[in-house]
């Protein structure tokens, strides 16, 4: 099982015959020239990428629960090294696998459990810092959901709202004014806390929402000013679970009740999205590609309409992969139909359009 959801990561891109890849290769001059791996105080693990010539943005990646994964999409990076499987056993981390397709290289980091991780750039070094400590459910843990961007550029929280989900989940929707505000998500007891970082909110938005007449697990919404940060605090009741994700400018937490069935194998909210859970991090990056790397992790075949077009900047923490796909296609206007294994993605004009013929 784990070799197939391994090769499910890689499938993508090992698809390209050998005379196709070496082409591939001689027409891009940025390469990974080294891959090394430093053990760090506290069981941490540093993995320093370095390439040829600099790269502009942090790579894009995502994560697998079971088995343990963190994948890294290096667009227009080619993989200048002699090998694709390097063995590591240094703290969690296992090893490492490098494939390359097209015009990108994708790293997987091959873990012995899930553990948190952060990404720098600086020029054409790359490091992925590997924490060594598995998060507890039972402990309350801040996730750095959006890096703060460096320098001290200034954000805003431009509205605040509430909704009830299609499945009675308790939907708070945040309005950035910029995609790439800095954001820290934390469980303090029963209560989330969302601090937005370098982030005002002007003074008509911090309230109090009494939500209790949407009839979800949320009770109330704060919102607050704290210095050059604003924060977000959530009142659940009962039992319940959130997951959050942000798509542009908008950021949104989700939180469902958690419904105890006796006969049931696994707890969880009901009804709702039943997917694999996974993690993306994205920034201007085309739909076209994220849609591929929903397909690279479940092994579906999605086709995409060449009428599907433009960026998305995209962070999801712990989303289930059909949730994640979800997120995408309504964010950028889109709709799907699926037929067996095979996903089409268009523009919903295009699948209304094609349903009355």
């Amino acid at each position: 099982m784990a070799k197939f959801l391994q090769a499910i990561l890689l499938i993508g891109l090992t698809v390209t015959s050998g005379f196709l890849l070496a082409e591939e290769q001689a027409t891009l001059t940025n390469k990974i020239e080294s891959v090394d791996f430093s053990s760090l105080p506290g069981g941490r693990v540093a993995v320093l990428i370095k390439t040829t010539e600099p790269v502009a943005n942090a790579p894009a990646g995502f994560t697998l629960n079971n088995p343990a994964r963190i994948a890294l999409d290096f667009p227009g990076v080619a993989n200048g090294l002699e090998k694709s499987n390097i063995k590591v056993d240094q703290g969690s981390l296992k090893s490492v696998t490098l494939a390359q397709a097209k015009e990108r290289t994708r790293l997987v980091l091959n873990l012995s459990k899930n553990v948190a991780y952060t990404t720098t750039v600086n020029g054409s070094e790359i490091t992925i810092l590997l924490q060594a400590n598995e998060a507890s459910a039972t402990t309350a843990v801040e996730t750095k959901f959006a890096e703060p961007t460096l320098g001290q550029k200034q954000f805003s929280i431009n509205n605040v709202d509430f909704a009830r989900g299609k499945n009675g989940e308790g939907r708070v929707i945040v309005d950035l004014s910029d995609p790439s505000a800095g954001i820290n998500i934390k469980q303090k007891g029963k209560t989330i806390v969302v601090d937005f970082i370098n982030t005002e909110v002007p003074a008509n938005l911090q309230r109090r929402l009494n939500v209790t007449n949407f009839n979800t697990p949320v009770i109330f919404v704060d919102t607050i000013k704290q210095g050059r940060n604003s924060q977000i605090v959530i009142e659940p009741k009962g039992n319940w679970e959130q997951s959050a994700y942000q798509a542009d400018k908008k950021f949104i937490i989700d939180v469902r009740q958690i419904v105890d069935d006796p006969n049931k194998l696994v707890r969880g909210a009901k009804p709702g999205y039943a997917g694999e859970k996974l993690s993306l991090n994205f920034q201007n990056i085309e739909v076209r590609s994220v849609l591929q790397v929903i397909a690279d992790f479940t092994g579906l075949n999605i086709i995409t309409s060449d009428t599907v077009t433009g960026n998305l900047t995209l962070r999801l923490k712990d989303v289930p992969w059909d949730q994640a796909l979800d997120i995408i296609v309504q964010s950028k206007g889109l709709s799907m139909r699926k037929t067996g294994n095979v996903i089409l993605v268009a523009p919903a004009e295009e699948v209304a359009a094609k349903e009355k013929q």
